[in-house]
């Protein structure tokens, strides 16, 4: 009895925390998108300038550089809810559903760990860029929101992880 009523509580946490995280990153992976096209855009347009016309953009690789950051950490954590991830899963399909749910239980959490460090390392960093004002070489463009960025990114990647977590230990505890 107790174990369900757990499982129930477990459950509607991780139901609760979905509804808010999973739009979230839904919204961060139309802002990814939105910068894949315009990196396509940038370089296709600096390739045209550059050999018709002579004329490359300057700064195009920074850009696409700054736009491949933004690209890639604001679809992380999109990839995750749609369990979008290269999964090795040879071993695992083999054992029981509750094998499976805690050995998930237990990765999830593992990865929810290291990426709320990295969070936080990222966080930390991107002070120290600012209060040291780096800015890009070519265009000057201040790096810190990019780190800021990339930490949100991975912020919201750690709480996927632990909605995943907790749907995991329910499943693990399930009767």
């Amino acid at each position: 009895m107790k174990g369900l009523m757990m499982n129930g509580w477990l459950s509607r946490a991780a139901q609760c925390l979905e509804k808010i995280i999973f739009p979230i990153s839904h919204f961060l992976h139309l802002i990814g998108q939105v910068m894949l096209v315009l990196m396509v855009s940038i370089t296709v347009a600096d390739v045209f300038l550059r050999y018709v016309l002579n004329r490359p953009i300057l700064g195009s690789y920074e850009l696409t550089e700054f736009m491949m950051a933004i690209l890639v950490f604001a679809s992380i954590a999109y990839t995750m809810t749609v369990k979008g991830h290269v999964v090795v899963d040879l071993v695992t399909t083999r054992l029981p559903q509750r094998a499976q749910a805690f050995i998930e239980c237990i990765t999830s959490f593992i990865a929810f760990i290291l990426f709320a460090i990295v969070t936080w390392r990222n966080v930390l960093q991107a002070g120290i860029v600012w209060r040291r004002h780096d800015v890009s070489g070519e265009l000057f463009i201040p790096i810190s929101p990019f780190v800021l960025f990339v930490a949100l990114g991975i912020a919201v990647l750690s709480l996927v992880l632990a909605v995943h977590f907790l749907q995991s230990l329910a499943r693990a505890i399930k009767k």
